[in-house]
């Protein structure tokens, strides 16, 4: 049914597919994805049920989830586009109601990958961490980290979130911060019209999380820069590292 970098998912019948892991993928990250999925399973959200964890074959058993990807359905008709990027906000809102959750840090998670991040200098890496070390971190909701319009999908019983292994407790405009580059600069091509575009899509999504849950966009912009630095450490494309490089420096320097 697909293949990613770290697993393949095939089904299993009786409304159930396996995520069966890749062979250098080690037990212990196996293990941890299943702990992260059990405590989503604790929340209100729309996600796809767990059902096992077989070691032996290096799988987890989760619900088949039958249906298109928001993404999908705003290529299939951009008129709609804005409604649908209102309800990704909405819905994005309901993940930050969710709290209590044994999940790790965001803001340890952020430092971590920021550290193992090949493209930036030691000396702005430090930069950077300072600069997260002194952004709050007392809020830790639930905190989807990943969550982008190919994460959400439409079914007829409504939209279920799916790709939670980036789970993590801390500060909602991380979380946010985290969604509006994805939506500017993730799989970026070299099209002028597309980029143009992507911006004006961010900053709507932003809007619309303002009227849900208002924020001073300044406390925004300051997650911008370790959630960039730390998007760096992920396999990503030239253009879009071109474009995150290119923030990160200006942040830097300002």
């Amino acid at each position: 049914m697909g293949t990613g970098n770290t697993a393949k998912v095939i089904s299993r019948g009786g409304g159930k597919v396996a995520k069966v892991f890749h062979a250098h993928i080690g037990s212990d990250f196996i293990e941890y994805e299943f702990t992260i999925y059990k405590e989503i399973a604790k929340t209100p959200l729309q996600v796809p049920k767990l059902y096992s964890f077989e070691k032996e074959k290096y799988a987890l058993i989760f619900e088949r989830i039958d249906g298109n990807s928001l993404m999908a359905k705003m290529k299939s008709n951009p008129l709609f586009m804005p409604i649908h990027m209102r309800r990704m906000a909405e819905w994005h809102a309901d993940i930050h109601q969710c709290r209590d959750l044994l999940l790790p840090l965001l803001n340890d998670r952020l430092a971590s990958r920021i550290s193992q991040c090949s493209d930036l200098t030691e000396r702005e890496k430090e930069k950077i961490l300072f600069h997260l070390d002194g952004l709050p971190d007392h809020e830790r909701v639930l905190c989807h980290g990943d969550f982008h319009p190919d994460n959400v999908l439409m079914t007829k019983k409504g939209h279920v979130i799916i790709d939670w292994a980036d789970a993590s407790a801390g500060n909602r405009l991380s979380d946010t911060a985290r969604s509006v580059l994805l939506i500017k600069y993730g799989g970026l091509t070299s099209s002028p019209v597309q980029r143009m575009f992507r911006r004006l899509l961010a900053g709507y999504y932003v809007r619309c999380c303002r009227r849900i849950g208002p924020f001073d966009m300044s406390e925004l912009q300051k997650w911008i820069l370790p959630v960039a630095a730390a998007r760096l450490s992920e396999s990503i494309g030239e253009r879009e590292k071109e474009a995150l490089l290119k923030l990160i420096h200006a942040r830097i320097n300002e």
